[in-house]
């Protein structure tokens, strides 16, 4: 390889910014999420795309730094219907 290629190939690396993710496979939440992202394809490509819906709000708004994964709650929608209707009796 002559010089020339050697400092295009340097160039090019310093490009780009790369962000290893480790994943704990003994941790139980840590792994769902290791074997999820596994099926999503292009990883680099999942994250952006994760990053940007972020940014534009696509949860309503970035997420406090105190916010953590938890697992999803059981939502009563008995309670939630009722209450719904008590409402409309108010009009």
């Amino acid at each position: 390889m002559s010089s020339t290629e050697s400092r295009k190939k340097e160039r090019k690396k310093d490009n780009f910014a790369r962000k290893p993710v480790a994943f704990n496979k003994d941790n139980p939440r840590q792994k769902r999420l290791l074997e999820y992202a596994e099926k999503q394809g292009n990883f680099s490509d999942y994250v952006k795309g994760l990053i940007q819906r972020d940014m534009e709000g696509g949860w309503g708004g970035p997420p406090s730094n105190q916010e953590k994964l938890t697992e999803p709650e059981e939502i009563e929608y008995k309670d939630f219907a009722d209450n719904a209707v008590d409402s409309f009796d108010a009009f």
